[in-house]
């Protein structure tokens, strides 16, 4: 009897073995492969890093490394981009609970408006200037088509948020306003002309950039 039992004892360790040394080999394999992935990630970020300080670089320079570098782009920016742009512009306003934009074509914008001051929201009708102004700050321009009686209403001036004013008919936004960090102004000077046009759902930029 005991002499089965040690043969069949004998018999388990043997089938045993290469489940055993199966068992050995996938873990094995997952450790290298683990030590693969974050041997990538280190030589990702280190050359991140290393990117991140050439533009720091080159920023602070006010891009005087790139002398004489001329761009024309043209950047198409979709309506959802610039409805979270709002959105984030406007954290912390307690004027303006929320604010959303439809863009339509022939540089035609709808805006959703709803302040604290009135109990029902606004429906805008803009129609954006082609041409933005440079002078000084950048602004964007744009004629109001309904509601005209917004720009007699002294009061509704609080409403609007630090860089957008009404003037009459006339909706003024100031780009200068809504930038936070010294190097995102340094760029936008190098924008040395700019149109907008617009298709359904979208704002099309087209900017002619120099490094003088």
């Amino acid at each position: 009897m005991d002499g089965k039992l040690d043969l069949m004892l004998r018999q388990a360790q043997h089938g045993a073995q290469p489940l055993l040394a199966e068992r050995f080999a996938v873990s094995k394999w997952r450790r290298e492969s683990v030590s693969v992935r974050k041997l990538h990630l280190q030589k990702e970020s280190a050359r991140m890093d290393s990117m991140d300080e050439i533009f720091q670089k080159l920023i602070n320079s006010n891009f005087s490394d790139l002398k004489g570098l001329t761009v024309d782009a043209s950047i198409p920016v979709p309506q959802t981009m610039i409805n979270e742009i709002i959105e984030v512009a406007l954290q912390g306003n307690k004027n303006i609970e929320y604010c959303r934009v439809s863009i339509g074509g022939q540089n035609r914008v709808s805006v959703k408006l709803k302040t604290t001051m009135l109990p029902w929201p606004l429906d805008l009708k803009l129609k954006l200037f082609m041409s933005v102004d440079l002078a000084r700050s950048p602004r964007i321009r744009a004629s109001l088509e309904n509601n005209l009686l917004l720009g007699k209403l002294g009061s509704f001036f609080k409403a609007l948020p630090e860089g957008i004013k009404l003037y009459g008919d006339q909706v003024v936004l100031d780009i200068g306003s809504f930038l936070r960090t010294p190097e995102q102004r340094r760029i936008l000077d190098l924008i040395k002309s700019a149109e907008i046009n617009t298709e359904a759902g979208k704002v099309i930029l087209d900017l002619k950039v120099k490094v003088d």
